[in-house]
């Protein structure tokens, strides 16, 4: 049996009954003193207790402490130091406790730190409310007509014009205190800015800007590039995309001459809301209620031709704007929207007169179509107009983004002139998506004849392009009330015709 201990330490075991014989009889033996066996050896003792004349060698386990021993023979010389040798340096240095004061330190240091973040954070933050506007060297150089340059500035991504310059060079007369500012052009119309406010107010009307209007040197009023483009009229904004430059002209008049040169006048898009007259009943028109349907819909008649038959005349095109912040009254859920999840709302009269003309619409056998769009906000127009804008420079990269809004233009309304902001109107069809080619379905074809009984017309029809300034849509339905859709059906005009028509009958 191996000789240690839980110590690993060398112990002599000897026999319990050992004899003294000789001179040493009955005497007390004598316990010799610990010896330390030679490097490297190793000492058995046998079971009989008796020690075996040469002890016994072979190397040591690596790392093992040579263990003490009991008495050595007499010619070795005694090891007078019993100390263990220092014993090799383990590779894992033994766990230390915390003091108290170590972990006060860490707690201290891990607060220093975290006050240190909320002030970066905080810093950040206060920074990105304020942005210092300066000139970014990839955006257009405005040139006027006098010469002069002025390099637009760009503050959280936003090119702005310097307003105040061009008030001085077109002539526009300055109101207001340092905080808003009213610019009157020639004929009258204005346009007001308050500092730090993105709304601006054109003609009575609020329109909201990509940012808002900032006063910089010189007390110099700047206002976003786009809303000039956007909503000044009589200036023309001409890019150049190789030199980043956009001049400002201002066209001359026909009564222009070179002795005398004249100018247009410069106006803006928006000429504010006007309500129009209510008129007198034609007798040529015969009774409007007297209408046949297929079902009953008597508990819908108070919808389809409502008491105030004027309400929802509402006229909105590129000229006639909706402010930002106008938003429809009774807004409800339709009813008839296409299964895929989409949620659309309109104004409720023309929604529940919506709900009697698909039940009209379904008992003549076309039960495949469904709406696919209603009420849209300004800022959902935003995003929308801006999509199409970027797909149409996507799909053509030589076009310019000038160029790619005449497109959209075309098919798509800016925000602020679309009329899906009543909750007025709304997309209907049986395609995948809205297409011209929905004119060529039998479901159309009802829809043309039959849409004004519930007080719907079509509001961009095939022929009127050149007046609507939109191309043909097959699937938007204007409400107006049966009424004003009966007339504008039976006179064959547009919108537009028709309210010029109704401003010159009450003159």
């Amino acid at each position: 049996m191996n000789n240690f201990d839980e110590n690993k330490e060398f112990v002599v075991r000897r026999p319990a009954n050992t004899q003294n014989t000789g001179q040493n009889a009955g005497q007390a033996p004598q316990r010799p003193a610990p010896q330390r066996p030679p490097e490297g050896a190793a000492r058995r003792i046998p079971p009989d207790g008796n020690r075996p004349a040469q002890p016994q060698r072979r190397p040591a386990p690596t790392g093992a402490r040579p263990a003490a021993t009991g008495s050595r023979p007499a010619s070795r010389r005694p090891i007078t130091n019993t100390a263990p040798p220092p014993r090799a340096p383990e590779n894992r240095s033994p766990k230390k406790e915390k003091e108290p004061s170590q972990l006060l330190r860490n707690f201290l240091i891990f607060l220093g730190m975290l006050a240190l973040l909320l002030i970066l954070g905080f810093g950040i933050i206060l920074s990105s409310l304020y942005t210092a506007p300066q000139r970014a060297s990839d955006t257009y150089t405005v040139i006027y007509e006098s010469g002069n340059d002025i390099s637009p500035v760009v503050m959280n991504k936003v090119p702005y014009l310097n307003m105040s310059d061009l008030a001085e060079t077109y002539g526009f007369t300055v109101s207001g205190s340092k905080a808003c500012l009213r610019y009157t052009a020639s004929k009258g119309e204005y346009v007001e800015f308050t500092v730090g406010s993105r709304s601006a107010k054109v003609n009575g009307d609020i329109v909201n800007m990509e940012g808002a209007a900032l006063v910089r040197e010189n007390e110099s009023v700047w206002i976003p590039l786009a809303f000039a483009e956007n909503y000044f009229e009589g200036l023309i904004f001409t890019r150049n995309e190789e030199k980043l430059t956009i001049t400002l002209t201002r066209p001359e008049s026909p009564e222009s001459t070179p002795e005398e040169p004249k100018y247009v006048d410069i106006t803006f898009r928006i000429k504010g809301t006007s309500s129009l007259p209510g008129i007198d009943e034609d007798p040529d028109w015969g009774d409007i209620t007297n209408v046949e349907f297929i079902n009953d819909l008597s508990e819908y008649e108070q919808y389809m031709n409502p008491a105030d038959r004027d309400a929802y005349l509402i006229l909105v095109n590129k000229t006639n704007l909706i402010s930002a912040e106008d938003v429809p009254e009774n807004l409800v859920s339709i009813k008839d929207v296409r299964k895929d999840g989409r949620k659309e709302q309109m104004v409720e009269c023309a929604e529940k007169a919506l709900e009697a003309l698909f039940i009209e619409l379904r008992s003549a056998g076309y039960t495949d179509v469904s709406v696919t769009s209603g009420y849209r906000s300004y800022n959902k127009q935003v995003s929308l107009f801006s999509t199409y804008l970027q797909r149409e420079m996507a799909n053509n990269p030589s076009l310019s983004e000038a160029q790619a809004k005449e497109i959209v233009l075309t098919y798509s309304a800016f925000p602020g002139t679309s009329e899906h902001q009543t909750g007025l109107c709304c997309d209907m069809h049986n395609l995948p998506s809205a297409d011209v080619s929905f004119a060529n379905k039998a479901a159309y074809t009802w829809l043309k004849e039959n849409a004004h009984k519930f007080g719907f017309i079509i509001r961009f029809p095939e022929d009127k392009v050149d007046i609507t300034g939109y191309s043909f849509e097959p699937w938007h339905y204007r409400f107006v009330g049966r009424y004003h859709a009966t007339r504008i059906y039976k006179l064959g005009m547009c919108l537009e015709e028709y309210v010029e028509y109704l401003a010159k009958a009450s003159n």
